[in-house]
């Protein structure tokens, strides 16, 4: 009888200890502030976070980059740019980045988003939405995760 009891306690201290552990994987998320959305989005298909203004200097556009203030060495004060690029080559009216939200735990950095038609007006013409967001800066793991679909693995996805 006393070891049907040391044992009962034993799971119950698994049980708790595995509820408690699992409070700490939860998700919490990430405030973010959109610096810059369009339909001109210079680069066809890209996910990227950056650290600096290098990567809009070297990869995008001067024009693209003097439009959207992208240059400003204010926007990766203690922050990064998680960038968004699209083109909806098969002009199905893809027009708008929805970005559903921005989480993270311990480990990575969720960015879910969805591609939509929030124009039907336009469905005629070839456009290139883009989505540039600013959040606190993070070494962590990003995943994306666009029309409830994970991209593949990312890697070499900072720009330091």
């Amino acid at each position: 009888m006393k070891y049907r009891l040391i044992l009962v306690s034993s799971l119950f201290g698994i049980i708790t200890g595995s509820q408690v552990h699992s409070q700490e994987e939860t998700d919490t998320e990430v405030e973010y502030k959109t610096i810059a959305e369009g339909t001109d989005s210079p680069i066809a298909e890209l996910q990227i976070v950056c650290f600096n203004k290098f990567f809009n200097k070297d990869y995008l556009p001067a024009e693209f980059n003097e439009k959207y203030n992208l240059d400003e060495k204010t926007l990766f004060k203690k922050k990064m740019l998680v960038q968004i690029f699209h083109s909806d080559m098969d002009k199905k009216g893809l027009d708008k980045i929805d970005l559903l939200g921005i989480k993270q735990n311990k480990k990575q950095l969720i960015i879910e988003y969805n591609l939509i038609n929030s124009n039907s007006e336009n469905d005629d013409q070839q456009l290139s939405p883009f989505l540039i967001v600013q959040i606190p800066k993070s070494k962590k793991e990003v995943k994306f995760i666009v029309d409830g679909k994970e991209l593949g693995k990312t890697t070499d996805l900072y720009v330091d």
